[in-house]
């Protein structure tokens, strides 16, 4: 039997903050155009930049949020959130609290929460670590408690799903069901765990970014025409506009962009190739930051 969440709070909030997003990035983006390059270009930038993963994460959680539900059988409650299912195994719980019983409420909880939504973990007292799965704040939701971790979870009917659970409880499984969390196989890349790359892909990344603030903050100050590239007796042989003082770090954008997504389709077979590659993109920024700063200075 599948229980629903009501969907329609969280939904609603989670389109309002998509849609504060794309409206401040139209509002840099008209800034930007409308003004001369510089500093301020550099910081709307960093904030359209960083929008990108925000809107994707919050797209994430509203596509979780719409296929959410709880299953019940004699055998499990399977919860389901987006490509997510929680198996609990009916005979695992060993009691299921109220929200409104939680004192002290939600100690170290990380993930996502805004009004009718609540999802990622943290500790309850008297059900300890405890995953949220939830689309209402903790006094509506259910936690149902097993030895290992618990679950919080959101029916719409709250009482009708736990006379369910003590109903299949009663009658008993007819199977035994390990107590498991089913997901796609992206999920447990171990590049999501990998310090050295994230250290890797960060730096290089910060690296790239910084650049382009450099000759942001440098560009009102350079003349209108600028030297590109020297003959042999040390003599400007090519010129062009100052704006060109972003090529260079446009380079280093398409390399961090190459070896990125190279090391990451590489990592699975073979991590060193992938470490070379996120490795290399640091020696081109580095390389490409002494390029700028002499083209700079002179």
């Amino acid at each position: 039997m599948e229980w629903l969440t009501d969907k329609r709070t969280g939904t609603q909030t989670g389109l309002l903050f998509i849609i504060g997003l794309v409206v401040l990035d139209i509002l840099c983006l008209i800034v930007m155009i409308t003004r001369p390059i510089g500093p301020l270009t550099f910081i709307l930038s960093l904030i359209m930049l960083a929008s990108i993963p925000l809107l994707a994460l919050i797209g994430y959680q509203l596509y979780g949020l719409a296929r959410s539900g709880y299953d019940v059988d004699r055998n499990a409650v399977t919860i389901q959130w987006g490509p997510v299912k929680q198996i609990v195994p009916v005979e695992s719980i060993q009691r299921i609290m109220l929200g409104t019983e939680v004192e002290g409420g939600v100690r170290g909880f990380h993930g996502w929460r805004w009004p009718g939504l609540m999802q990622g973990q943290g500790e309850v007292p008297e059900a300890d670590l405890t995953v949220f799965y939830a689309s209402a704040a903790l006094p509506q939701q259910l936690i149902l408690v097993t030895p290992t971790i618990s679950y919080a979870i959101s029916p719409v009917d709250a009482a009708g799903f736990i006379e369910s659970i003590k109903a299949r409880y009663e009658l008993g499984p007819t199977q035994a069901v390990a107590q498991t969390t089913e997901q796609p196989a992206f999920f447990d890349w171990p590049l999501w765990s990998d310090r050295v790359a994230h250290y890797l892909v960060i730096t290089g990344t910060t690296m790239c970014l910084l650049l382009f603030g450099l000759v942001s903050l440098r560009l009102p100050q350079l003349p209108a025409v600028i030297p590109l590239h020297y003959n042999a007796l040390g003599l400007p042989d090519r010129t062009g506009p100052a704006t060109q003082a972003f090529i260079l770090p446009l380079i280093g954008l398409l390399a961090l962009g190459a070896n990125t997504v190279l090391g990451g389709l590489f990592y699975r077979r073979e991590q060193v190739a992938s470490y070379l590659l996120w490795g290399g993109t640091i020696v081109v920024q580095v390389l490409l930051w002494i390029g700028t700063t002499n083209l700079l200075r002179a």
